[in-house]
């Protein structure tokens, strides 16, 4: 079974390889290819040094046991030594090579960091495009079941990983084995008695590796998981970092980051220990090896089989030949590794897309406003029970409807339906008598806003936060929808007027300010649908009624959904909607309601 789920697994990872492959590498095909040229290339410089090696061992220097001369072939030979001037124009040759091919091996070395870079950077910046832009699309269910800190080690950490595998590991991988190769085809030809030796060491490589693979995989999948969490738990911890203070809970958090960060490192550690042993193990394989073939080279050399050029270039080739297997295994942690962060990233970028334009969706040029709830229910993923239920009512073009039970009862989950951040599980929503899920997303929310109970702001001036919702506003349009929130006054008293920059999450804003920013932000749209989430719940009195008398004059004319636990607030509304616990059990005005005891 165990095995299975391994074989299970590494054609999982073949097929995301692949996928990295074929989706975006091969669009570089041609830098990539120079790129494993050049690799094959600067690998094979070993092999043409060891062979000048043994020129200079031969020819140059004319080395020879001292009982017998050894002729290049092998067989014993009585030549003489070259003379003087032969052997130093021999070597005056040797030395031009030697200086050539080290020039061109630095242009190899120039070209292959060059269109590596290129070709790991882009990469980078395709796959956090791609990222992004689902992340952008994708529903809001996917964002309830994760948390910010796993969803952002993905965008960074994860794509930095695969880059790093494609600079380093791809091509390493794809050199090493050529090296390999080629080593192997040399080693037979200079000797195959030599060689049998060497390559008796394989099998062990083979063993140690899958020994050490089937321990690193599930530390490398826990390490990528803890990382995660603890990001999760430091955006936590940071995002809400006043209500840690104001409870006094730093010391809490310190402990919570500490323990996640203290798992990451011991698994880390543990990866480092195991792949540490492996490259040991493989040292100690390869030491082995080479000691028997300098024994055996050694008799060779004493019965004039082997020249010293020949056995030298041959111990070349050997170092050549177990430095790419060493490698390799050394390589395989971080093959690992990239195996997780593939995972992760392609199994977010095939993350389904539920709310998104149907074929058929219409662009709703002109909306009135009319609403109608159809028998609706709503269950969120994962839940046991429905959060709306058999929800149905008709909204007329600028009836003011408020919104109100208690909390947990579904007022959020209802508005958060006309926004169709979520979809009905059953039932159907109507805007203007077209069911929402057969309107363009874009221009339903271009009808509709709204304004929440915190609202959010942006890094930026003022007039970028306002113009958030209809970036092509002109300045004139900016100011008028300033002035309806009564937000005009406030801005022209700083030093900046419009241009002034806003905080992170407006940091450097009172809440009423950002609540009539929200407002602003809202009405600069001009929506035929407002809906505001109890957007003044967290306001002192003298902030409230000024941003009522604003919200009292804007929802003239419009379809408004008032989210509110104010008995003042709700008596205002041409109609009232009782939630509790999901269902609708009260609907009518606020007379209405009080004729029939509610």
């Amino acid at each position: 079974m165990a095995e299975e789920r391994e074989r299970i697994k590494f054609r999982e990872s073949i097929r995301q390889t692949a996928r990295l492959v074929r989706g975006y590498l091969l669009r570089y095909w041609a830098r990539m290819l120079l790129v494993l040229t050049m690799a094959f290339g600067l690998s094979l410089s070993t092999y043409v040094f060891g062979f000048m090696t043994k020129i200079m061992i031969d020819k140059v220097l004319e080395l020879r046991p001292h009982t017998q001369q050894v002729s290049e072939g092998g067989a014993p030979s009585p030549t003489a030594h070259r003379p003087v001037s032969e052997r130093m124009r021999l070597l005056g040759w040797m030395f031009l090579a030697y200086v050539i091919i080290r020039l061109a091996l630095a242009g190899f070395r120039w070209l292959y960091s060059y269109n590596i870079t290129y070709v790991g950077q882009r990469l980078v910046f395709t796959l956090r495009q791609q990222l992004y832009d689902k992340l952008q699309r994708i529903q809001m269910s996917f964002y309830d079941r994760q948390q910010i800190g796993k969803i952002m080690a993905r965008v960074f950490d994860d794509v930095d990983i695969i880059q790093y595998s494609v600079s380093n590991v791809f091509v390493q991988l794809v050199q090493n084995l050529g090296m390999l190769a080629v080593g192997v085809v040399l080693l037979v030809r200079l000797d195959p008695a030599l060689s049998a030796v060497a390559l008796a060491t394989l099998p062990f490589y083979g063993v140690a590796y899958r020994l050490y693979r089937n321990r690193v995989r599930p530390i490398n999948r826990a390490q990528r998981e803890r990382n995660s969490e603890m990001y999760a738990v430091a955006s936590q911890a940071i995002s809400g970092i006043r209500v840690v203070k104001s409870f006094a809970q730093e010391a809490k958090e310190r402990r919570r980051f500490f323990h996640k960060a203290a798992e990451v490192t011991r698994l880390l550690i543990k990866r480092t220990v195991l792949g540490n042993t492996l490259g040991a193990t493989s040292g100690i394989i390869s030491v082995l090896g080479t000691q028997a073939i300098f024994y055996l080279g050694a008799r060779k050399i004493q019965a004039g089989e082997l020249s010293y050029g020949t056995f030298a270039q041959f111990m070349v080739y050997v170092s050549s030949m177990f430095s790419p297997i060493v490698r390799l295994s050394n390589m395989n942690a971080m093959v690992q590794w990239v195996s997780v962060a593939l995972r992760r990233v392609f199994n977010l970028l095939d993350e389904e897309v539920t709310i998104k334009d149907e074929p058929d969706a219409i662009d709703l040029k002109k909306c009135d406003g009319r609403i109608v709830f159809d028998h609706v229910w709503l269950k969120y993923e994962g839940a046991e029970d429905h959060a709306l239920k058999d929800i149905t009512f008709e909204v007329s073009p600028g009836t003011i409807v408020a919104l109100v039970g208690p909390s947990g009862s579904g007022k959020t989950s209802l508005v958060n339906l006309l926004l169709r951040l979520y979809d009905p599980t059953e039932g159907r929503i109507l805007l203007d008598g077209h069911d929402l899920r057969k309107i363009k997303l874009s221009s339903l929310r271009r009808h509709i806003r709204m304004v929440p109970q915190e609202p959010i702001l942006f890094s930026g001036t003022i007039a970028e936060n306002l113009s958030y919702g209809r970036p092509d506003a002109t300045p004139s349009q900016i100011v008028e929808a300033a002035k309806t929130a009564d937000l005009h006054d406030f801005i022209m008293s700083l030093p900046d007027k419009y241009e002034s920059e806003v905080e992170e999450a407006g940091a450097n804003l009172s809440g009423g300010q950002k609540q009539r920013m929200a407002i602003a932000m809202a009405l600069l749209t001009d929506p035929s649908v407002l809906i505001l989430d109890d957007c003044m719940s967290a306001l002192d009195a003298e902030t409230e009624a000024r941003i009522q008398r604003t919200l009292d004059r804007v929802m003239v004319g419009r379809t408004c959904f008032i989210i509110t636990h104010r008995m003042s607030t709700a008596r205002k509304a041409d109609l009232i909607l009782v939630l509790k616990e999901g269902r609708l059990v009260e609907v009518g005005s606020h007379e209405e309601l009080m004729a029939k005891g509610g």
